[in-house]
């Protein structure tokens, strides 16, 4: 019997052409399909979804003053981070950007790091040459309709100043004041009239045009000009009255008596609702002092000591009061040459107008006044005040209550010194953005005010004993690339 052969079976293709296509197709839609679903859920999660913060990020959360001012702006700014990257402030002043064009579409932000693109960094400070300026080059540049601000990194940072009057070696960073700082150069680049600031001359006063370190006021005028404002001197002669276009009169110390006819220039001005700035040299006469005392103002021939906080002759000032010009002052300092003291007499109405006055500086529970002298210095005796002397007052006449300076509204802040914007004191700590801050409510400029608080610093130590730090490294290089290796080894074995 012949046996059967079994038929040979014919093994077909798993997959046919036309279902190989069908299934690559699905693939090829699917990916397509879940990039444009990620593209839409990141495009409505950048412009419509909120923004959740967690840990150290809320240091980066944009107060309302700034995304209010963010919303309504409609000027094209270029914001140019000069930055190293290896700098230590690089991550936080990235960080903090990035919220600011999530927040606003008409901010383009541009890196140039000036150490991997030397090249590059050189043209940019041919073109602005603020950037080769310093010891250290590292800023942000903000540009909008050919108005440019520039922000130093050494700027961004507050540091605990008081260490260096303890005696420390050196003092440590405590807040970044980035939000504050990027948020008034947005505004000072985009606002569009540049403001009239007048000083006046012909008395002694502090010279805006000088680069003397105790003197000079090169410094102050620089920052003024910075921030869109225009910078002259005036000289009052004769009959002669206050420019119109004068938005804000600086007396800087003047340490010569000031001519009756001018004193009575300046008075129309303010009776018109002028702004002054009025700043006061320790046993100097102005003449100021008699006039300002019809605007509810007492100024002292005095000397403020205050002994746990000074040194020198320079005091350390952190007691503020509630005002728009110091509540972004908040855990700041500001320092003092022999300051005088000055007090605001609470009135109803001064020359017929409702009056605001507010203490802005005070010193600490421990100061005390001096008025009377025995040669150069001061001469104290069981009588004179004690406790918390005021320092600067501000007073407003003819603003209602709730409503926004206007033209008619009087606006006037005095200081009992004139040394701390000076050249070399105008850097330390809170001095420039005191002087910031006072310019900016002097001319009504309420969108730069209030409401923005430089975010705190954390710093964060470690104590380890010898044997830790040798577990630490044994554990780190040791034991967890170890059992990776070894469980690697395990499943390898297991598949052989």
């Amino acid at each position: 019997m012949i046996p059967r052969m079994a038929t040979p079976r014919i093994h077909e293709p798993s997959f046919t052409p036309l279902r190989r296509f069908t299934i690559g197709a699905s693939v090829l839609f699917s990916i397509l399909a879940a990039v444009s679903l990620a593209g839409m859920a990141n495009y409505l999660a950048q412009f419509y979804a909120p923004r959740f913060y967690w840990g150290a990020s809320r240091d980066y959360r944009l107060s309302p003053l700034t995304l209010g001012a963010l919303q309504g702006q409609t000027n094209l700014v270029k914001i140019t981070v000069f930055f190293d990257h290896d700098h230590p402030l690089y991550p936080s002043v990235r960080a903090l950007l990035r919220e600011y064009t999530t927040a606003s579409r008409y901010l383009q932000i541009e890196e140039l790091d000036y150490t991997a693109n030397p090249t590059a960094a050189q043209e940019f400070r041919r073109r602005f040459p603020i950037a080769a300026a310093g010891e250290e080059p590292d800023l942000i540049l903000f540009e909008s309709g050919g108005r440019t601000k520039a922000i130093p990194a050494r700027d961004l940072r507050d540091y605990d100043t008081a260490a260096i009057v303890r005696g420390e070696p050196e003092a440590r960073p405590v807040a970044f004041k980035g939000e504050l700082l990027f948020t008034s150069a947005i505004n000072a680049v985009c606002e569009g009239r540049r403001r009239n600031v007048f000083f006046l001359r012909g008395h002694r006063e502090h010279d805006f045009e000088s680069d003397a370190p105790q003197t000079g006021y090169r410094q102050f005028a620089a920052t003024l000009e910075e921030d869109n404002i225009q910078v002259a001197g005036l000289t009052l002669t004769g009959s002669e009255e206050v420019p119109r276009d004068c938005e804000l009169l600086v007396v800087a110390g003047a340490r010569d008596p000031l001519a009756a006819g001018e004193l009575q220039a300046i008075d129309r001005y303010l009776r018109r609702g002028g702004r002054l700035l009025a700043l006061f040299q320790y046993r100097a006469n102005s003449g100021l002092e008699r006039l300002l005392s019809d605007w509810g103002l007492q100024i002292q021939d005095s000397l403020v000591e205050d002994r746990p906080n000074s040194d020198n002759g320079v005091m350390i000032v952190s007691r503020f009061g509630d005002h728009p010009v110091t509540r972004p002052l908040a855990n700041s300092r500001v320092y003092m040459y022999l300051p005088r003291a000055i007090e605001g007499r609470q009135v109803a109405n001064i020359l017929g107008a409702p009056a605001k006055i507010d203490t802005l500086l005070r010193s600490g529970t421990n100061g005390v006044v001096a008025s009377a002298f025995a040669g150069a210095g001061p001469r104290y005796s069981p009588d004179d005040r004690r406790g918390e002397i005021p320092l600067a007052v501000a007073v407003e006449r003819g603003a209602l209550p709730g409503v926004a300076a206007s033209l008619g509204t009087t606006r006037i802040v005095a200081v009992g010194d004139s040394t701390f914007l000076a050249n070399r004191l105008i850097a330390l700590a809170g001095n420039r953005h005191f002087a910031g801050s006072t310019i900016n409510w002097l001319l009504d400029r309420s969108h730069l005010l209030g409401g923005i608080q430089p975010a705190p610093i954390r710093t964060y130590q470690v104590s380890m004993s010898p044997f830790e730090k040798r577990m630490l490294l044994l554990l780190l290089l040791g034991v967890l690339p170890g059992s990776a290796l070894a469980l690697g080894f395990v499943v390898w074995w297991r598949r052989h």
